[in-house]
């Protein structure tokens, strides 16, 4: 994992699954949206259960908000790009814009769940899988831009 990528989901702090970051990717081209839980989760690609936990990660870290609970299932969500994290997110943003930008940063959320093997163990002798290789990332943009307000 390009060290760039690590230093960013390290300032972000709260990205820790792949679906926490297609729902940034989603809010990002939609900064406001009215919709149930079921149909954004059948818009990024997730069953329901971890968009529910995804959601509440991005609502927690002050990326999103979303409307107090109402008789309507529908709930409107709404970017908050004016967080202390802004300058990161902004930078991710543009970095997972791309597919190959994308992948690279999934494949680093998923590096990052996978718990180290004891000392002496490689993962897969631990009974572990290694993580999937990610698709052809050459000529992905490894540098992140990051602008300083």
């Amino acid at each position: 994992m390009p060290p760039q990528i690590g230093e960013v989901l390290d300032r972000l702090g709260c990205l820790r699954h792949p679906c926490d970051l297609d729902l940034l990717l989603f809010f990002s081209r939609h900064p406001r949206a009215f919709l149930v839980s079921e149909r954004l989760a059948q818009y990024v690609g997730y069953d329901l259960p971890q968009v529910a936990q995804s959601l509440e990660t991005l609502i927690a870290a002050g990326l999103l908000q979303r409307s107090p609970d109402s008789t309507h299932p529908a709930r409107l969500y709404l970017l908050t790009p004016g967080s202390t994290l802004g300058e990161w997110l902004s930078s991710l943003l543009r970095f997972v814009a791309t597919r190959e930008g994308r992948a690279a940063v999934i494949h680093a959320l998923k590096v990052r769940q996978s718990p180290a093997p004891p000392a002496g163990q490689s993962s897969a002798s631990a009974g572990r899988r290694e993580p999937e290789p990610v698709a052809s990332v050459r000529g992905v943009p490894w540098r992140l831009e990051v602008l300083y307000a």
